[in-house]
């Protein structure tokens, strides 16, 4: 395992950061076995307050530095960058280019829902407006029309399960005011936890030339995410029912099923043996490829974050992620 060090760019910081790694460690103490209400029960324990709102955690993060890389990854041709971090002694077990600008797609969602969670309750109502039309018959959607109504708890379930963009257009919108405001949160979330190689320009992460972000950078956003047990009841969900109204007030029923095929039980698509993927967040599109970031757990409930950004398709991408996740088992 590789221990990790400090960026270049922030040197005080960073030389901050080694100091405390060689005097205290960079350990942490999730509890087995690995659950959405162990989890906040974990986090409130280190200090973190009753509706799992916490101050960033920078201190208790490590960074990347260099390549590490694992053998059946054929680099360049294949994957953009990976990452896989162990949580508990904060270690790299791999990384390729974890900080080279990237685009990121859906994954851009974790930051729209993590700004969500800071700011909203699960039950506020959310009114569609003209921001859910407009989008492309290949880009996904609800879809969702003007008028229709549903909860924040609706809307995360949609957004980070199914990947819906006119859903985070309507996130954005109920807690920004409107969309280029929201962006202004999520970028100022980014520097906040140390996210620095990110900049988003819309909060559904539709291919933008200033749209981009880091493999490590992701894994900071999912390491704050994962403070919320709605963020995690809802990524760890394969499917999805429930009912929203329409601007007549009839309901619409409407069921969705994750995106993240680790998750679905109807697809045949596993973690290696003695691996569980508790969820994450995909992304694919024409500039990022496909990605996907995930917090996994070993046998002993030990957490991981896995992120692997822009292979050329689908079966690449989870072949990906298992030869990262098996590293977990010879750690």
């Amino acid at each position: 395992m590789i221990r990790l060090f400090g960026k270049s760019k922030f040197r005080l910081v960073s030389l901050f950061i080694v100091v405390a790694l060689i005097i205290t460690g960079c350990g942490s103490d999730f509890a087995s076995p690995y659950s959405a209400s162990v989890l906040a029960s974990e986090m409130a324990g280190r200090g973190f307050t009753a509706d799992l709102k916490a101050d960033s955690f920078a201190s208790d993060l490590c960074i990347v530095t260099e390549n590490v890389p694992v053998e059946g990854i054929e680099l360049s041709t294949s994957v953009e960058s990976y990452l896989l971090v162990d949580i508990n002694n904060q270690s790299v077990l791999a990384s390729y280019d974890a900080n080279r600008q990237i685009h990121p797609a859906s994954t851009t969602k974790l930051m729209t829902a993590l700004v969500a969670l800071e700011n909203c309750s699960m039950d506020e109502k959310l009114v569609l407006g003209d921001e859910v039309t407009g989008f492309a018959y290949d880009e996904t959607v609800l879809p969702g029309k003007v008028g229709d109504t549903m909860t924040m708890d609706q809307a995360l379930h949609f957004m980070l399960m199914y990947s819906a963009n006119d859903i985070a257009n309507a996130i954005a919108v109920h807690v920004g005011g409107n969309i280029s405001n929201f962006c202004e949160m999520m970028n100022e979330k980014a520097r906040e936890i140390g996210a620095t190689n990110t900049h988003f320009s819309n909060p559904h992460g539709l291919d933008a030339d200033d749209h981009l972000t880091t493999a490590y950078d992701l894994y900071l956003i999912l390491s704050e995410c994962i403070k919320y047990e709605k963020f995690v009841e809802i990524v760890s969900s394969s499917e999805y029912s429930t009912v929203y109204y329409n601007a007549q007030g009839k309901n619409v029923d409407k069921t969705v099923r994750s995106t993240d095929l680790f998750i679905r039980t109807d697809k045949d698509v596993n973690a290696p043996a003695g691996i569980t993927v508790i969820g994450g967040k995909t992304g694919t599109t024409g500039k990022a490829g496909h990605c996907l970031i995930v917090l996994c757990k070993d046998s002993a409930g030990n957490p991981y974050i896995s992120c692997v950004m822009g292979t050329t398709d689908t079966d690449t991408l989870y072949a990906h992620q298992k030869a990262l996740m098996s590293l977990i088992l010879n750690s």
